[in-house]
């Protein structure tokens, strides 16, 4: 891991207990200041020391002490503060000397710690000058040179295998072909080891392409390039240089003479393995663009340098195989001269040895090479398979050390997030905004100026993602990631690293634990119990997670709860147990940042009056739909809290069903920015306009005549909304606008209005917007479609009381989604031509009174996909092939479903590709702040 990271998580401790503890600190300051002045110097060299430990054992043991003495200062901090603030806790009243002999106590005990350490630091410091280390700092990094020389050296023409790639080839070789005169950048972006390389080497070597260009010039880049050296590799590749040339020429005279022979001719030119930006900002002068078709293909992992080179071309991901391009490929290699024609014996085990490959190209290669020198027998393919994990992710495969290279290469900043991704299991879909909310509770990040901590989170979370070591799922219409994966094989790398480094240790329920884990963050697949009985040992961990559901006994829950006193992230599945009410005890994790939970479905768990002890605490996340959570008003004390994340029903409550408190602390929750599915109450008016940073706001079971003032008093204060959702139970006479919320972009309305917003009282930047059982009678078209901004919109459930709606010509000029749901009264939609030029998804469901496609749709050449649910037999037969009379409207549509499943007309893959960042929509639950997520 990158150390630098717990270096400097530790110094910004060691920092703030100078300022918050100072009188304790009198008689040690001195010395937590030398340690502090000390770890700032490891500081400086841990960046080089980082990239050279791989290769060098002397560094990475120097490397491994820096961070243990690191975790010891944390330690010692984190137990310092958790002593003094339960001291302070204590009222005992007449034991004043008590409580200032337990202080003496404290400081006696962290003086003797912090002497430890500073010996520790003297020793470290004086080993780099024993064993010959103290210049870690300087040299190049030489880490992975001889897995680049290895592909520098294999043969760039010889037989590489392709299966599944002759789609890729031919939209490869048109783009290189035809298209733009102007000098174009064609990029193949992907992880390591999905052939990035094979790809291009056959496109480089197709007769078309070969024909097409006038010279061609092929050189390898990677991490570790020279400038001069990458020059001198694509000019031999043109022309021959005399002797004299080729030792004296600078970079600068290389780049002329290149680009003053290019510049005659219509040339291509293949960047294989191009890491970072600033090497094509060295080569690209020389690539001159005399707009006569002429060509740079480059291969790339961050996809961050495939747009730089090129704003105007769209980068080609490249994809994992499917099971049948990936079981060819497999045959070809395991059984080589059979092919296809393999022992029928071997197939299941075969299949099963693919499918731990996940579909990565030179993943399968390396197995079915193991594979082929086995015999065909399948006692020794039983071997293989028992063996694969250890044979397929230990540090000499060769697999591991090109995807290792990803990791090496990346900032310290980001080592800590990609390997907390171990924490996830396999083919797990992670939900972005909790990722982020564990990365900031964790302190990989720390707020800067006006950016939030979580902002840069998700800055760094889509540069994994450019890097291509993450996978997105799903992305929200704005382009937001709202979920991620990660590929098995990197997800296997993180946690090898991750162990090495004791930042995390993953326990899956088919492990035997033979020691406690000395990992800082332990995650719990099953046997949870088990586990947490056996790293009672290690009362340091800082992260427990227990991903499946939990069984605790009471002795789990009171070693969770007090043998674990310096957690900083606690997640429990009690999915499938009785627990009513998390235990007092709980208020006892004084560093807890995070705490989240599953609970069982229909049933209601109350959180106790001690979480608001938790003066740490930043976010309370549950996950389970269907249930009721009692939270006590106690809650407005915790004035570090960012989120409240939890769906459902939530009552804030004093006792059993009293609401919040009448008279909330000025400064409560200053810092809150998520408040979801909260109940209304009275403190609508006490306090919800002092949460001036809320960036999410839900309410629901609000009574307008009750909570309407407060509400129209306390919004228009809330300047940071970014998201808001309202449920109330009778009818809004006049609703309040939002003009002024220009942050706002997602909107939520339940409930009956009897007059819609002018569209300028509308947020001007809103893109998304939900209307339910709203029982407007005028036509809301005609206000809706004067948004300039909304992508998305849904109608639903008598939102619409109508019989006619229209939609004029060029309105809703970026609407990409509509849902129109559940309005019965509603006969006739007209859709002039030019209305939503953008519309890509439409589904009408339950307007069983409409009795037509509107004519217009047949204008909407953008539109991908219509999806027709619960309507009428009269309005379906419109909509066939064969003597429809609504066929000409949609017949240019390449996806088309309705009801019962039956599809009309044609699809075809790119289309359904395309689908993924509106299909969630339609599928997903018909709950409209489902959408505002």
């Amino acid at each position: 891991m990158a150390v630098e990271v717990v270096v400097s998580l530790v110094l910004g401790k060691l920092s703030d207990l100078l300022i918050q503890e100072a009188v304790l600190l009198f008689e040690v300051r001195d010395q937590v200041e030398w340690v502090e002045r000390e770890l700032k110097r490891m500081r400086c060299f841990l960046k080089d020391a980082d990239a050279k430990q791989s290769s060098d054992e002397r560094v990475k043991n120097w490397v491994a002490e820096v961070r243990d003495v690191a975790y010891d200062a944390e330690d010692v901090i984190d137990t310092f503060n958790l002593k003094i603030q339960q001291n302070r806790k204590r009222r005992i009243v007449g034991c004043f000397k008590r409580r200032t002999s337990i202080h003496l106590l404290a400081r006696h005990e962290i003086a003797d710690e912090i002497k430890r350490i500073k010996n520790k630091i003297q020793e470290i410091s004086s080993s780099t000058q024993t064993y010959g280390i103290e210049n870690v700092g300087g040299g190049s990094s030489f880490r992975g040179e001889s897995l680049q020389r290895q592909r520098q050296t294999s043969p760039l023409f010889g037989e590489t295998e392709v299966v599944g790639f002759e789609e890729d080839i031919k939209t490869l070789v048109s783009q290189l072909i035809d298209g733009d005169s102007r000098r174009c950048v064609v990029s193949v972006v992907g992880m390591g080891g999905l052939g990035k390389t094979t790809l291009a080497i056959k496109v480089y070597n197709n007769k078309a392409v070969k024909k097409h260009f006038d010279c061609c010039a092929w050189v390898f880049v990677s991490q570790q390039y020279v400038e001069r050296d990458l020059l001198l590799s694509i000019i031999k590749c043109f022309m021959t240089l005399t002797k004299e040339e080729l030792k004296t020429a600078d970079v600068l005279q290389l780049k002329e003479k290149l680009f003053n022979y290019l510049k005659h001719r219509r040339y291509l030119v293949v960047l294989d393995d191009i890491w970072k930006i600033e090497a094509w900002v060295s080569l690209v002068v020389a690539f001159p663009d005399m707009n006569n078709g002429s060509r740079v293909l480059l291969t790339t992992r961050n996809r961050d340098v495939a747009s730089y080179a090129d704003a105007r071309s769209s980068p080609h991901m490249l994809q994992l195989l499917g099971d049948e391009e990936g079981w060819k490929l497999f045959c070809k290699k395991a059984f080589l001269e059979q092919g296809l024609h393999y022992q029928q014996n071997l197939e299941k085990l075969g299949k099963e040895i693919l499918a731990r490959c996940c579909g990565l190209p030179l993943a399968i290669v390396v197995i079915g090479g193991l594979l082929s020198r086995r015999a065909k027998d399948s006692n020794e393919w039983e071997k293989v398979l028992r063996r694969i994990s250890s044979q397929f992710f230990n540090d000499e495969s060769q697999i591991t050390r090109i995807l290792a290279l990803s990791y090496e290469d990346l900032p310290f900043r980001l080592k800590p997030y990609f390997l907390y991704f171990g924490v996830f299991p396999e083919d797990h879909e992670i939900p972005a905004k909790k990722l982020i909310q564990l990365w900031v509770a964790e302190g990989f990040t720390e707020p800067t100026g006006d950016i939030t901590a979580e902002e840069t989170a998700e800055d760094c979370l889509e540069e994994l993602i450019h890097r291509s070591l993450i996978q997105v799922a799903k992305r929200y219409s704005s382009g937001r990631v709202r979920s991620c994966h990660i590929h098995d094989i990197l997800r296997q790398l993180s946690i090898s690293k991750a162990k090495e480094d004791k930042f995390l240790d993953v326990h899956h329920g088919d492990t035997n634990p033979l020691s406690p884990s000395k990992a800082r963050r332990l995650a719990i697949y099953h046997a949870t119990s088990k586990y947490i009985s056996l790293n009672h040992a290690n009362p340091n961990l800082r992260s427990v997670l227990c991903i499946r559901s939990a069984q605790l006994g009471k002795k789990q829950e009171e070693r969770i709860y007090r043998g674990f006193n310096l957690l900083t992230v606690l997640h429990l599945d009690l999915s499938n147990t009785s627990m009513q009410k998390l235990p007092n005890k709980i208020g006892t994790l004084f560093h807890l940042r995070y705490l989240g939970f599953k609970v069982p479905e229909f049933k209601t768990t109350s959180l106790p009056s001690s979480i608001s002890n938790l003066c740490n605490l930043e976010t309370l996340h549950v996950e389970k739909d269907l249930c009721i959570i009692k939270i006590p008003s106690s809650i407005w004390k915790m004035k570090q809290l960012r989120h409240v994340d939890v769906p459902n029903g939530i009552m804030i409550s004093k006792g059993v069903r009293s609401k919040i408190v009448r008279r909330p602390s000025h400064d409560c929750l200053l810092n809150l920015q998520t408040l979801k599915d909260v109940e209304a109450g009275d403190w609508i008016e006490d306090c919800l306009g002092k949460l001036t940073n809320l960036k999410e706001l839900a309410i629901c079971e609000i009574l307008w005549s009750k909570h309407g003032k407060g509400l129209s008093n306390a919004i228009p204060k809330l300047n940071s909304l970014q998201s808001l959702s309202l449920e109330w139970e009778d009818t809004i006479p006049v609703f309040m606008p939002f003009s002024d919320h220009l942050h706002m972009k997602k909107m939520c309305l339940r409930g009956t209005l009897e007059k819609l917003l002018e569209s300028y009282e509308f947020s001007p930047n809103l893109t998304k917007l939900a209307l339910e059982w709203s029982h407007l009678i005028e036509d809301p078209m005609a206000t809706l479609e004067k948004l300039p901004n909304l992508r998305i919109l849904r109608l639903d459930n008598h939102s619409y009381v109508g019989k006619e709606m229209v939609c004029s010509a060029q309105g809703f000029p970026l609407l990409e989604s509509l849902h129109v749901v559940g309005l019965p009264e509603l006969e006739e939609w007209r859709v002039e031509e030019g209305a939503m030029p953008r519309l890509l998804h439409l589904l009408i469901l339950g307007c069983s009174n409409l009795k037509m496609l509107p004519e217009g749709l047949q204008y909407m050449t953008a539109l991908e996909k219509l999806e027709v649910w619960d309507m009428p037999n009269e309005f379906k037969d419109r909509m066939w092939e064969t003597g429809g009379e609504d066929w000409h409207k949609i017949r240019h549509l390449p996806f088309i479903e309705i009801k019962d499943g039956e599809m009309l007309g044609k699809t075809n893959s790119a289309s359904l590709q395309r689908q993924e960042s509106f299909a969630e929509l339609a599928c997903e639950a018909r709950r409209p702040d489902n959408m505002l997520m």
